[in-house]
């Protein structure tokens, strides 16, 4: 994993939310009329619903499987971190909320007084080492 691809994360985060909306726009709504499949057969109605069949929509649900896929291999590869520590100053660095946060405030996160420089050498050591094994 390279910290380019960790760096894309919250993107494909906010683009797979757009993707939904845009899909959620194209959603169409009913309602059938059916009964159970045991007696007494009662007749009710049943909501349904779903994405209309077009081009645009099965592109943007190919690309959502293709974005949960990267989304999930970020996830796993800092699940998969040994080290609290280090797992915790990924999972601020790439992962919480929606705006990268300065290496100043991980260390401050952390506990710690600084500029950060500690944190993102860890990072970097740990990036390095796991792309050469």
């Amino acid at each position: 994993m390279t910290k380019e691809e960790l760096e894309q994360y919250r993107s494909i985060v906010a683009e797979i939310d757009e993707i939904r909306d845009r899909l959620n726009s194209h959603t169409v709504h009913g309602t059938v009329t059916g009964s159970d499949s045991e007696f007494p057969y009662v007749q009710h109605v049943m909501p349904v619903g779903g994405v209309t069949e077009t081009e645009d929509n099965q592109r943007d649900m190919l690309l959502i499987r293709r974005l949960e896929r990267q989304k999930k291999d970020i996830e796993r590869f800092i699940q998969s971190i040994p080290d609290s520590v280090t797992r915790r100053i990924f999972t601020y660095r790439y992962m919480d909320g929606t705006v990268r946060p300065s290496w100043q405030w991980i260390a401050f996160k952390m506990g710690v007084s600084g500029d950060g420089s500690t944190e993102r050498k860890k990072v970097d050591r740990y990036l390095k080492v796991s792309r050469n094994s």
